[in-house]
Formats: structure tokens, C-alpha cells, sequence
């Protein structure tokens, strides 16, 4: 078959590292099924801001352009003028009209020794979807934003067309996937004009999807909710700030960020996939960062770009197995050898090529 390109931004920090083991997962899924995959090397961050001014140059925007789809490492460096990298990630959301950002959270049964909280509070297990409106909002800086010394102010800007396509997404995910049933939207409706249209356009398309259940929280209530009762979660949507925060705290519940994959998702168009922990530059280099983020985002590409839905579910099943044999120093357990971020890559990539060949 036609190779499918992948433009790859290897990013900043310990990003190098676990990208090459997100590839690593790829390149086994090429050599046991027909999809072939070619790399666009596409650089992008503060690497790159270093080099020519820039931490998204025109060349590599174009080469996301020609992609099927973005791996995208997490940027950002210490050196530099806060947000100058991460200016590429809000530059490629915003281009590409990626307004449906997916952050998957699993607690894996192997590794439910990772999770901070006590067992009563895991239940059967946590296993959501939170659904965050990705291209309005604080985020999307429109207004423009003014800074002095004394003064500073952004404008969080919500429109019906965003609000409305964003409820209608995670409603579809809620339909389609199996063993979530409920929809929940998060807001500050009690104080918030823009959460208020949010609140009322979420009961008003809840009404064409009468099966499915729904509840709504004011965000300050969920996140206690979220530490209380994590199990009782399915498809979470909210808003841009909201959905960065929440997504964040709900990481932490898997013991790591590390651990955690996100979609950048225009359902129509080139979507991007990244782990959403940052590049972490005080440990670049030394071969310990946890790559399992990274590599849940090439499964997360695959089902939700591809449509691989089979091999998708195999590269979890491995990540789940190697849990059982060996963890990176993030999530390391007492009696299991403490695995580097390639050893790690290693065995996840092993496993899955068993999988595979079965």
C-alpha cells in the first residue's frame, strides 16, 4: 500500500527520546501488517525558536501539510521567553482546526499500584474521555492580549458554532464506544457569561441524544469529583482552560503524566497525536523518562485517524502486559526491574509484535 506519512516534530527535552520509541511501536505494526508508514521530519519548538527565530517554520508547517497525520513531542526550554515554544503547538491546533482535543485516561489493572488514591476510591477501575474544546477560549488569544507592568488580560471567547460541534463530538463517543454510556460537561456557569451559553447549548443537544444520560458540574465541584469518585466518569467535555486542567489532574490518578496520550482531532482533516506531560529538560538525556504517553498516542492515532481499531487495541494489551514485568522510575514498583525509557519501548515493542504475528 502507499506509505501513510507521518510528520513527526521530535520536540524539546526528554521528547527526542520517547518519540523514537513512539516510531519504534510503528515500525513493528509496519513489519507484520500492510501499513507502511513514512517519516517528515518536521522540527518545531524551542530547538528550533534557537536556530532561526522561529518555533514553527513555514517548511515544517508544510510538511504537516502533506502528512496524514502529526507524532508530536512535547515542547518548551527553560532559556527561553515563557511561551515562545509553545507557541508550535497552539500554531499547528489553530491551522489545522484541531478543535477536539481527546485525553484518554486508564488506569491499568497492572498497575493500579501507581494510582494515589486508596482502592475504595478507584472501584472497578478508572477509565474515561475527556473531550476539550481545543480551538476557542482563552487559548486561541483572540482579542489579542495586553501586558504592562500592572496590567494584564486575555479574553475567553466562546462561539455557538464551537460550543455546538464539540457537545456534538463527545456525545458521539459516547454513543460509539463500548462501556461508556454517560456524557459529562464541565463549566463555571454560576459565574461565567461564555460557560453559561456552554451550559444551555449542552442541555439543548443533549435533547438529540435522549438515550444517552448526562450530568453538568461546575468545575470547581468536578475536581473533587474527579479524586472522590473517578469511576464514575465516561466522556467528559468542557472548555479550553477547564479541559487542560482537569485532563492534568486526571493524569496524575495513572501515577504519572507520564503515562497519558492526547489527540489533537479535526474528524475531517490532519489530526496530531502527543503525550501531554512537557518536555521535562532537567532529565533529557538521561534515559529515564517514561515513554508509555508517547507510545498510547500512536494507538490513539491509529484508532482515531486509521481506524485500526485491532491493532490499536494490541498496543495496549502490550503496554498492560509489560506493566506486569518492568516500570521507568516514575512508576516504579518494589520487586520489578526499573526500566530505562528504550528498555521500556523495547518490551512494549516485543510484546506487541507477538500480538501481531498471532
Amino acid at each position: 500500500m502507499t506509505p501513510i506519512k507521518i510528520a513527526v516534530v521530535d520536540g524539546d527535552g526528554i521528547s527526542p527520546a520517547i518519540i523514537r520509541e513512539g516510531k519504534k511501536i510503528l515500525d513493528v505494526v509496519a513489519r507484520y501488517t500492510s501499513f507502511q508508514f513514512e517519516y517528515l521530519d518536521a522540527p518545531a519548538g524551542g530547538e528550533v525558536y534557537k536556530q532561526v527565530g522561529d518555533s514553527l517554520p513555514r517548511k515544517s508547517l508544510e510538511l504537516m501539510e502533506q502528512s496524514d497525520a502529526i507524532l508530536f513531542g512535547a515542547v518548551g526550554l527553560p532559556d527561553l521567553p515563557q511561551g515562545v515554544a509553545e507557541r508550535a503547538i497552539l500554531g499547528i491546533r489553530q491551522h489545522f482546526d484541531q478543535f477536539v482535543n481527546l485525553r484518554p485516561i486508564k488506569l491499568f489493572n497492572s498497575a493500579r499500584d501507581t494510582c494515589p488514591l486508596k482502592d475504595r476510591f478507584i472501584g472497578d477501575g478508572i477509565d474515561m474521555i475527556i473531550c476539550r474544546e481545543n480551538s476557542e477560549g482563552l487559548y486561541a488569544k483572540i482579542g489579542g492580549i495586553l501586558r504592562t507592568d500592572e496590567v494584564a488580560t486575555n479574553l475567553m471567547v466562546y462561539t455557538k458554532k464551537g460550543i455546538d460541534r464539540i457537545i456534538h463530538h463527545a456525545f458521539t463517543i459516547a454513543r460509539n464506544t463500548p462501556g461508556f454510556t454517560k456524557v459529562t460537561s464541565v463549566d463555571k456557569a454560576n459565574i461565567l457569561a461564555c460557560s453559561q451559553l456552554w451550559r444551555s447549548r449542552f442541555h439543548e443537544i443533549a435533547k438529540k441524544y435522549a438515550d444517552i444520560p448526562t450530568e453538568d458540574f461546575y468545575v470547581d465541584a468536578f475536581c473533587q469529583w474527579l479524586i472522590r469518585k473517578p469511576y464514575k466518569c465516561d466522556v467528559v467535555v468542557t472548555g479550553n482552560l477547564f479541559g487542560d486542567i482537569i485532563s492534568d489532574e486526571a493524569a496524575y490518578l495513572l501515577g504519572s503524566l507520564g503515562m497519558a496520550p492526547g489527540g489533537n482531532i479535526n474528524p475531517d482533516g490532519i489530526s496530531m497525536y502527543e503525550p501531554i506531560h512537557g518536555s521535562a529538560p532537567d532529565i533529557a538525556g538521561k534515559g529515564i523518562a517514561n515513554p508509555i504517553g508517547t507510545i498510547l498516542a500512536v494507538k490513539l492515532m491509529l484508532a482515531e485517524t486509521f481506524k485500526e481499531m485491532d491493532v490499536a487495541a494490541m498496543i495496549e494489551q502490550a503496554v498492560e502486559e509489560t506493566l506486569d514485568e518492568g516500570r521507568t522510575v516514575d512508576i516504579q514498583k518494589e520487586g520489578l526491574p526499573t526500566l530505562s525509557t528504550g528498555e521500556m519501548g523495547n518490551l512494549i515493542a516485543e510484546k506487541l509484535g507477538k500480538l501481531l504475528k498471532q
